[in-house]
């Protein structure tokens, strides 16, 4: 009798969160302090926001990107901002202040979950993982509260190797009721690597962040075809095989130029770039501003990577109608649609990068016909708007397996 009674209230609360009248009550949650991250966690929140069945609520760290952009919307959201550490971690100062940080991770998970409580919060997603998030597990384990993580990364980027990090984002997987990843790729990685179930695992796009560039492009024979870098500059970017490829071009009299826009140490690279004609170097934390003159102005995005999970670049560049040209690897052979939105290289080297370059440049026929391709799988596939949908969909799938399961 008891057993009949509980699978009844568990199709009662199932039928409820199937009502598009009930809305959810949804805290997305981001504390890295800028980047991608925060512009990631804010255009999929500000697209939820507008499916008209889930309350948005953000937590950030305070004063940072992600706070500043919840608090420029015309209605703001609810807020809960954090504290982690003042500095830039990049100097000794930093990485003392944010060790020192560390041990405020009780108060921030006290603030966090009187912030659930006060707010009657129905689910919690973690946008992007950090190291601050250890600060939560023990209220989410408690307040028993629908957990989705969405994982741009199944392990860390070579170079980018952080052991307590990595500890925290393992953690983080176990613990969530739901995965979200952005390519299937990283999906495969994850069921290998952490030994999670395919049910557990939803894949949605990398959405598209528009830089205000948006346009058919056509190549001009009256001067060289610009070829853009457009990222951090760490190893695995694969920096060092463009511009092995970029001195291929130029011994073969390819009319091309380059620019090398982005962040990192340029140091490693400094015997191949001397004596390289036409590289414009723009070695500095780069703003939307920069970024959209930078795709307005330029030709072709190269991503030239050893890896990689997925690419944000990429998603700029098909928006901005800019075709691509990228290694074989990860999860950019299903960001770019080889001959439609940009080129494959055949291998993950210099002289790959090469070959695919002329081979759009060569085309200007494929050029222009990956131009329209980019812009028309941005607007079908990588709107913010069918991303933020789907989200919701999961929300509700998972929130609604969490209360069964309580029952059965």
């Amino acid at each position: 009798m008891t057993e009949c009674m509980d699978t009844e209230v568990a199709r009662s609360f199932q039928s409820l969160l199937a009502e598009p009248r009930h809305r959810l009550r949804v805290l997305f949650w981001h504390w890295g302090r800028g980047g991608a991250g925060s512009k990631f966690t804010f255009e999929l929140v500000r697209a939820a926001q507008q499916i008209g069945d889930i309350d948005c609520y953000v937590s950030a760290v305070a004063d940072c990107e992600l706070a500043d952009l919840v608090r420029s919307l015309g209605e703001p959201l609810p807020l809960c901002e954090i504290t982690t550490f003042k500095g830039n971690k990049a100097t000794m100062t930093g990485k003392l202040a944010a060790l020192y940080g560390l041990t405020g991770l009780a108060q921030i998970g006290q603030q966090f979950k009187e912030f659930i409580a006060r707010h009657q919060i129905d689910l919690v997603v973690c946008t992007m993982p950090a190291i601050w998030d250890a600060a939560v597990f023990g209220v989410i384990r408690t307040m028993q509260l629908p957990f989705i993580l969405v994982v741009h990364d199944a392990t860390p980027h070579p170079g980018d190797s952080y052991p307590l990090r990595h500890l925290t984002m393992r953690r983080e997987m176990v613990a969530a009721d739901g995965l979200i990843v952005l390519s299937d790729h990283v999906k495969q990685q994850v069921m290998a690597r952490h030994a999670i179930s395919a049910d557990r695992i939803w894949t949605l796009p990398h959405g598209a962040f528009e830089f205000g560039v948006k346009m058919q492009r056509h190549l001009d024979h009256s001067r060289p075809t610009r070829l853009l870098f457009l990222g951090r500059i760490v190893a695995y970017k694969g920096l060092d095989l463009l511009l092995g490829a970029y001195r291929l071009l130029q011994q073969q009299g390819a009319n091309v130029s380059l620019e090398v826009m982005g962040s990192g140490d340029i140091s490693p690279y400094a015997e191949q770039l001397d004596g390289l004609s036409g590289v414009t170097l723009i070695n500095q934390w780069v703003d939307e501003a920069d970024i959209g003159a930078a795709l307005a102005r330029n030709d072709v995005m190269v991503m030239p990577y050893r890896e990689a999970s997925q690419s944000g670049v990429a998603a700029s560049a098909a928006t901005a109608g800019m075709p691509m040209v990228a290694t074989p690897v990860g999860g950019l052979t299903e960001q770019i649609i080889d001959g439609t939105t940009g080129v494959i290289a055949p291998t993950a080297c210099a002289n790959g990068v090469a070959t695919a370059i002329r081979r759009l440049i060569d085309d200007h026929a494929l050029y222009a016909h990956c131009s329209a391709g980019a812009m028309a799988y941005a607007e079908q596939e990588l709107g913010w708007g069918p991303i933020a949908q789907r989200m919701g969909a999961i929300a509700r799938d998972v929130v609604s397996r969490k209360l069964i399961a309580e029952y059965e």
